[in-house]
C-alpha cells in the first residue's frame, strides 16, 4: 500500500481572506513539491468574500489545481466544510484554515499518517505542539472546550480544524454542525478504529482577523450537550 498514490481533497473555508488564500495556495503546494506520490487537490469554498476572495481563489486556478466553490453568503464553517466535501472525488479528505494558522509543514506526515490509521488530526496540545501570540481568552475558551470534548473522545484536540479522513469514515454518516468545530462531530458519529494525533505550530494569522463570534460558542455548546447523547460506546484504538 505504501507505493500507493496518495489522492487528496483538501478543503479550506474562507471569508475575506484576500491577502491569504494564494499564500496558503504556494505554502501548500511549495511542501508538496518533495512528495510526488501525493496528488492534492485545494478546494476553496468561499461564502460569497466581499473582499474579493472567492475571485484571487479562481485566478489561482491557471497554477494549481484548485476548484472553487462560491456560495451566497455567509452560511458557516461547518457547512462550508461539508460543502468541500460534497463537491470532492477522492478518497482522501483534508481541512485547512486559510488564514495561515495551520502551518502546512505537516501535510505529509498527516496524510501518510492515513497509510495506517482513519484519521489523522493537526494537535495543537501535543508536548511538542506549540501556538504563537493566542490572546489569553482565546486560550481559556478553547482549553475549556477541548477539556468537555475529550470527555466524549478521548482525542487529545477533538477541536481541531487542520484534519484528514478516509472517506469510508464519514460515510452514511449525517453531518448537521453548522459551527467551527465539525471534527468533534465526526469524531463522535464516524467509523474509524484507529487515528493520528501530530504536533504543529499553530500560527499567528497574519491578515485577517478571527472569524469566532459569541453566536460559534453558543452553537458549539449545544452541540456538546447533543453529542453527550449519541456519545458512540465503541471504544476507539488511538495511534500516537
Amino acid at each position: 500500500m505504501s507505493d500507493q498514490k496518495l489522492r487528496v481533497s483538501l478543503i479550506t473555508p474562507t471569508y475575506n481572506e484576500r491577502e491569504n488564500i494564494a499564500l496558503l495556495t504556494e505554502e501548500i503546494f511549495g511542501v508538496l513539491k518533495a512528495h510526488p506520490d501525493i496528488d492534492l487537490e485545494l478546494i476553496v469554498v468561499d461564502d460569497n468574500s466581499p473582499d474579493g476572495t472567492g475571485e484571487v481563489a479562481e485566478s489561482l486556478k491557471d497554477r494549481y489545481p484548485v476548484q472553487v466553490v462560491h456560495r451566497a453568503g455567509k452560511l458557516g464553517l461547518g457547512s462550508a466544510v461539508m460543502a468541500g466535501f460534497a463537491r470532492a472525488k477522492r478518497d482522501i479528505l483534508g481541512v485547512i484554515d486559510a488564514d495561515l494558522s495551520h502551518d502546512p509543514i505537516v501535510l505529509p506526515q498527516l496524510i501518510y499518517g492515513l497509510r495506517d490509521c482513519d484519521l489523522s488530526i493537526g494537535s495543537r496540545f501535543d508536548a511538542e505542539s506549540h501556538v504563537e501570540k493566542w490572546a489569553w481568552y482565546r486560550k481559556v475558551i478553547s482549553q475549556v472546550g477541548v477539556f468537555f470534548a475529550r470527555q466524549l473522545t478521548g482525542v487529545q484536540d477533538p477541536l481541531a480544524g487542520y484534519f484528514f479522513l478516509h472517506r469510508r469514515v464519514i460515510k452514511d454518516v449525517t453531518l448537521t454542525s453548522p459551527g467551527y468545530k465539525i471534527l468533534l462531530e465526526i469524531l463522535v458519529k464516524g467509523h474509524y478504529a484507529s487515528l493520528l494525533e501530530v504536533p504543529f505550530v499553530f500560527r499567528n494569522r497574519q491578515y485577517s482577523s478571527s472569524k469566532l463570534n459569541w453566536m460559534e460558542y453558543y452553537l458549539f455548546a449545544k452541540q456538546l450537550l447533543i453529542f453527550c447523547f449519541l456519545r458512540r460506546k465503541k471504544p476507539k484504538t488511538h495511534v500516537k
